[in-house]
């Protein structure tokens, strides 16, 4: 992707500077830009390297705070779950949730179902279906794998899946690029830009060229997630405290479900999923405090084996020997102390400087959900568009990102997805491309597909297969190089396809994209070996828990009546 020079930025004065390219850095400069503010984005890494990449991939409202009480941030999220069905309708897509019952015990039971009618009333707008119940035979024939034991039947509700958070925040990206903002991965932010009590700018490295630059900007957002304290530590060169961050591990194993399973652990009755995603299980997660760098989190044996511990109990015949690999992410949560991880309230926070610090040009975002973002980036722009004087309402609830924008104004997620199909079928027609294929790439990429078709038909050797085991052809490689700012081959393999999310985390795919990627980016010997190199650390760190495991119990015959 052709993009200035860094230090040609320094000939540019931004409205706002973005510090962080996670799903709500993402976010504010989409809805900023599209206000038609001059923004720049800088990332360290890549985009959605750290905590978006590492969630439960779900666009919820969440049962566990109804039991908080927490009605507020249920409402508000389950209106941005309609929100998002309706602007990314190839990325995020309905899921039925199931929520076994083995318990006898009436209060239990009713209170589970007076939280089911809660849910549908604090969803009354919404497209999905209300919640049902399975009875015992019903739920036995739909989900087999269940252990029988005690089981009485189940509550059954609607959410919704993001099987690419990668590529949300991608198309975030992408959309204020088309808006005119500048996108820098892999670029830190170093420095401030200060003059006694106004910030000004930031000062920026590229990583990979070494380049430096002092960007001047009228606001700076800090969205940098688990990275926020640090930064603004180093920034301020003052201790920030405003972070409590907590670990969530999931890892993938064998299919062992055919609808999302909500399960509640019997060690400490902690919620977590078991959810079908890219033909495997995803299971998680876990809430523990985390206080060392967020560069270096991963999921450890213990972690992995409390999650094994808990779902064998309730799936015992499933295959949970067979793990493949795990994720590891960090919730920055507003601090609270002498609550437990898992009552932090996972509502966020503004931090305007000038009233905290007495320091102007400055605020930051604490805290946030996946589902939450877009409203979240809405209110961090109100509050910039506030600072800087300008009165333009955000539009991000309407326009759908650019991989959807079949036609601005269609009703429904159904109607939408529908339209893309049609497109997208209709286009890839003579390209030798199977349906399974046709379809991966649709709920990749949306009406970017069409871009993928026509570089097949410009070059007919893009349209194969990058390895026979992938459905992944050989244009996404090029796509991802020339307008998806990709330099780095795991950054292509983990967030811009689902290859690093396959069984063998597109290990047989690697000397293909090396040597393509090599072509396009005039790789050396040495370059191409530290790709490699950057594939395998990502690899380890996924495999890491293997060396600390314990060995597995069958709990086949475990009693689940008494809870």
């Amino acid at each position: 992707m052709q993009k200035p020079s860094l230090t040609q930025l320094q000939e540019q004065q931004f409205d706002v500077v973005v510090i962080g390219g996670g799903v709500i850095g993402a976010g504010i400069a989409r809805d900023a830009s599209l206000r038609g503010l001059r923004v720049a984005l800088f990332e360290k890494d890549d985009f959605a390297a750290g905590t978006s990449s590492t969630s439960t991939r779900l666009a919820h409202g969440g049962l566990r705070y109804l039991e908080m009480l927490d009605f507020g941030l249920v409402r508000q999220d389950l209106g941005e779950r309609e929100k998002l069905l309706r602007i990314a309708p190839h990325l995020v897509k309905p899921l039925r949730f199931v929520v076994p019952l083995w318990s006898r015990n009436w209060f239990y039971r009713t209170k589970l179902k007076i939280g089911m009618i809660l849910y549908d009333l604090l969803s009354y707008d919404k497209s999905l279906p209300n919640h049902t119940f399975w009875n015992r035979e019903e739920l036995l024939q739909r989900e087999p794998m269940l252990n029988p034991d005690g089981l009485q039947g189940a509550l059954c509700y609607y959410d919704a899946q993001i099987p690419s958070t990668e590529r949300l925040v991608l198309e975030n990206v992408l959309d204020a690029a088309e808006h005119g903002a500048q996108i820098w991965n892999h670029t830190t932010v170093t420095g401030l830009l200060r003059s006694g009590d106004q910030v000004y700018g930031v000062q920026v490295r590229n990583e990979q060229s070494g380049e430096t630059a002092d960007v001047r900007a009228r606001l700076v957002i800090n969205a940098a997630g688990p990275w926020l304290d640090g930064l603004t530590t180093k920034l301020l060169d003052e201790p920030s405290h405003r972070v409590r961050m907590t670990k969530g591990i999931h890892f993938t194993a064998p299919p062992a479900c055919n609808h999302a399973l909500v399960l509640f652990a019997q060690q400490d009755n902690r919620l977590f999923f078991v959810i079908p995603w890219n033909g495997y299980s995803w299971v998680g997660t876990t809430d523990t405090d985390y206080n060392d760098s967020p560069d270096k989190v991963r999921a450890n044996g213990e972690d992995v084996d409390y999650l094994r511990d808990s779902v064998e109990t309730f799936l015992p015949e499933a295959d949970w020997e067979q793990i493949y690999f795990t994720t590891a992410g960090l919730r920055a949560l507003v601090r609270k102390e002498g609550v437990s991880e898992s009552a932090v309230s996972r509502k966020h926070a503004l931090v305007d400087f000038s009233k905290t610090e007495g320091l102007n040009g400055i605020m930051s975002v604490v805290g946030g959900k996946l589902t939450a973002y877009r409203g979240i980036a809405e209110e961090a722009v109100d509050m910039a568009c506030k600072k800087l004087g300008v009165s333009k309402r955000s539009q991000t609830a309407r326009v759908p990102l650019p991989g959807a924008r079949v036609q601005e104004h269609s009703s429904t997620h159904d109607k939408m997805l529908r339209e893309l199909q049609e497109r997208i079928y209709r286009a890839g027609a003579g390209l030798n491309l199977s349906d399974q294929q046709i379809d991966y790439l649709l709920h990749l990429y949306g009406l970017y597909t069409l871009d993928l078709f026509e570089l097949a038909r410009t070059r007919p050797e893009l349209a194969e297969r990058i390895h026979p085991n992938y459905p992944d052809i050989r244009a996404q490689i090029v796509r991802a190089i020339t307008a998806e700012y990709c330099t780095m081959v795991d950054d292509f393999i983990f967030r811009r396809t689902m290859l690093g999310f396959s069984e063998d985390q597109g290990k047989e795919a690697l000397p293909v994209i090396l040597d393509e990627m090599g072509k396009l980016l005039n790789w050396t010997a040495q370059a191409r070996q530290r790709q490699e190199e950057r594939y395998q650390w990502a690899i380890r760190k996924s495999q890491a828990f293997r060396e600390e495991l314990k060995p597995t119990t069958s709990q086949a015959q475990v009693s689940l009546s008494h809870k």
